[in-house]
């Protein structure tokens, strides 16, 4: 049986000076295989491992092909309780195998909308410029939006044009771009907040469409491989007094740290935060195109140590003697405090749980970068089982790097194994345990058919 791609924690903790009770949430999907559940999916979207175009469990969620007039779209429908503020975070790439004549469009949104609204009544917002998020002159919105973020590769997302409400007068390209609410008032609907552009903006819009920064504009016959273009994006949406600051951060291929590239406060008496949200992703093209796919996006809460984690491939070939694998292990320090004694753990375990052994995979080295000390074992693994203290700047991530070698057909085809990783300290009061564990799965897979077994990694 194929292990299922969505995760999904809720619990609620007490604060018993007041009597309130805070909701904690953590909702992950890695889009890697054909498992669909708890998504939903519509118009040009699929998931690529359901489609053949991926291996299974080597998979994307592909919003638009690289070809005209294309739409797409696909949120999680589970709702989540906005308390204590939200971080959203996902890899994205955007890339075309043929010359469009346009250099690349349009662009990609990711959006948060109420989570009331239902399967039944979700309707999106205009497509082309608009992105599947805002208004245009024959929509007034998506349902229940509250913010939408656009990546706008072509420039049109953040311009007061298509009946979109308030923006520039001007297309800006290679830009993020963020929009308010939707409200049943068209001419007040997804109303422009601000936005960023990115990069060198010399020369004319086409030659700042022609860099690669929101999308990859190189004409390629396969995804680009990550050390060529990268991105992941983290959202945070805290409370500040009456008003929610809106924080954006990216990483891009060969970098380590995040830099933010966008922050606002919405009034929060103008916009209130709705009680829980939904996530969202739309994507659109128009005579430019683009394929625009997003991979293994987490959903929790801002504020408090969490752990994340990725593979370098999440399918190995069970037909050959030896699969070097890296599993890079991301902590986060996401207070103030300087922290030094955290407790981490890790195992390689099979897909029941067990301790795998080491005649099926062996790890082969480790190392800890980012953060203040480490006293994790770096050689002479004896076992799949890793434990040690950490320390931890505040506001900051430190990276675990363990390698290891699988063994030929140490796990059943189309079965999986998994890394599993907790973080715990008793230096701060951790305001959400949902995120302190993370797992990543492997899937086996034959390639003896392929003439090059090998897959790129689109995990950092």
């Amino acid at each position: 049986m194929m292990m299922k791609q969505f995760y999904k924690t809720f619990c609620g903790a007490l604060l018993f000076s007041s009597g309130i009770v805070f909701s904690q949430f953590t909702i992950t999907n890695t889009f890697r295989t054909n498992d669909a559940t708890g998504l939903k999916i519509g118009d040009n979207a699929t998931l690529t491992a359901a489609t053949g175009v991926d291996p299974n469990g080597s998979g994307w969620l592909r919003l638009t092909n690289s070809s005209t007039s294309q739409r797409g779209y696909m949120y999680v429908q589970e709702s989540f309780p906005t308390t204590l503020g939200v971080m959203a975070d996902f890899e994205y790439v955007s890339w075309r195998s043929s010359n469009d004549g346009y250099l690349g469009a349009d662009g990609l949104s990711i959006f948060l909308f109420n989570g009331n609204i239902t399967d039944a009544n979700f309707k999106l917002g205009g497509y082309g410029g608009s992105l599947g998020y805002a208004n245009t002159g024959n929509t007034t919105g998506l349902s229940g939006g509250y913010i939408g973020v656009g990546f706008d590769e072509y420039g049109n997302f953040a311009r007061a044009a298509e009946g979109r409400t308030g923006g520039t007068t001007y297309m800006v390209p290679n830009a993020i771009v963020l929009r308010g609410p939707t409200s049943a008032t068209p001419n007040a609907s997804n109303p422009y907040l601000t936005h960023t552009e990115l990069g060198d903006r010399t020369g004319g819009d086409n030659a700042i469409r022609a860099r690669n920064e929101i999308d990859y504009n190189t004409i390629v016959t396969a995804r680009p491989a990550p050390s060529e273009f990268y991105r992941r994006v983290q959202i945070y949406v805290t409370k500040s007094g009456n008003d929610y600051l809106i924080n954006i951060k990216w990483r891009k291929q060969n970098e380590t740290t995040f830099t933010e590239v966008l922050n606002y406060t919405m009034n929060g008496t103008t916009y209130p935060l709705p009680p829980s949200l939904k996530l969202g992703f739309a994507a659109s093209t128009g005579g430019g195109y683009n394929f625009h796919e997003i991979r293994n996006i987490l959903l929790t809460t801002p504020g408090n140590l969490r752990v994340d984690s990725r593979a370098s491939s999440a399918s190995l070939c069970n037909d050959i003697q030896t699969n070097p694998v890296t599993f890079q292990i991301e902590v986060t320090n996401d207070t103030a405090a300087n922290l030094n004694s955290i407790d981490f753990s890790n195992q390689i375990q099979d897909s029941a749980g067990n301790l795998l052994d080491i005649t099926k995979f062996k790890i082969t080295s480790l190392s800890a970068t980012g953060f203040t000390s480490s006293n994790l074992p770096t050689t002479n693994f004896t076992s799949n089982s890793i434990t040690g203290k950490l320390g931890l700047a505040g506001n900051s991530s430190g990276i675990i790097t363990i390698t290891g070698n699988y063994f030929k057909k140490s796990i059943p085809t189309n079965q999986s194994f998994k890394s599993v990783s907790t973080v715990n300290t008793t230096e701060i009061t951790d305001s959400d345990l949902t995120n302190n564990t993370t797992t990543t799965s492997i899937y086996a897979r034959k390639c003896s058919i392929l003439t090059n077994p090998s897959l790129p990694s689109y995990s950092k």
